[in-house]
């Protein structure tokens, strides 16, 4: 695509004919609209200044750097028209990186800045915050055991885990899928181990050792690893 490099650097030249390359309010108007065009905008979270780029539906968290990176490498990969025959495109560059266009000024804010949906909002913390998602996953997954009708109780018996949440549903006539939430009073290092445990009676289960014990996946992740479970839950 051809853009006009008026629209970007303003050329002036002086009586004695030497160039001068500058850039004013409208070249960088403009260059934020590129900016926008690209997808990148500027929001808030929890009271926090966040960039990102949007991509169709997603949101890719990007960082004020980022930005300016990228703005480099579309004016490298651009074809310009009008620059001058005795200008360089590298001289405009040098300009570029002597005097850095891209500032959070009024005018960024004004061409780059939106405000999240809750949707949104709530998307972008599962891509940026390791906590936030990660007691997500594990809340996700106890209400999913409660809408599957699992029973819970207590590995009493440290038949598994020690004293840990156990969760259990009846598969076969002595077999049990059962999760093990371990570290289960951590918020940030707790999870879940699933097995398919045997027993003689649903009664021992947490009070007695399995008879026979089947490693179905340590650190369960529901959207990861559903599958391995799926003929268990859906009958």
């Amino acid at each position: 695509m051809q853009r006009d490099i008026n629209d970007f650097v303003t050329i002036v030249r002086s009586k004695n004919g030497r160039v001068k390359i500058n850039h004013n309010g409208q070249n960088q108007a403009n260059i934020y609209q590129l900016l926008h065009e690209l997808g990148f905008r500027k929001s808030k979270l929890e009271n926090k200044r966040i960039y990102y780029r949007r991509e169709g539906e997603k949101l890719i968290p990007s960082s004020f750097s980022n930005i300016v990176d990228t703005f480099f490498e579309k004016l490298k990969e651009t074809e310009f028209i009008n620059i001058p025959e005795d200008v360089r495109f590298f001289d405009i560059l040098d300009h570029f990186y002597e005097k850095p266009p891209i500032k959070e000024n009024a005018l960024f804010t004004l061409f780059l800045t939106e405000t999240l949906t809750e949707t949104e909002a709530f998307n972008y913390k599962l891509l940026t915050d390791h906590v936030f998602k990660h007691k997500f996953e594990v809340q996700h997954l106890l209400s999913k055991l409660e809408e599957w009708k699992f029973d819970k109780t207590i590995d009493i018996a440290s038949s598994i885990t020690p004293n840990a949440p156990l969760y259990y549903k009846k598969v076969d006539e002595d077999k049990y899928l059962v999760f093990i939430h371990y570290n289960s009073k951590s918020n940030t290092n707790d999870g879940f181990d699933c097995w398919i445990a045997t027993f003689a009676k649903t009664g021992h289960i947490g009070n007695k050792k399995p008879l026979a014990l089947q490693q179905v996946r340590l650190s369960f992740n529901l959207e990861r690893d559903f599958e391995l479970i799926k003929k268990y839950i859906i009958s």
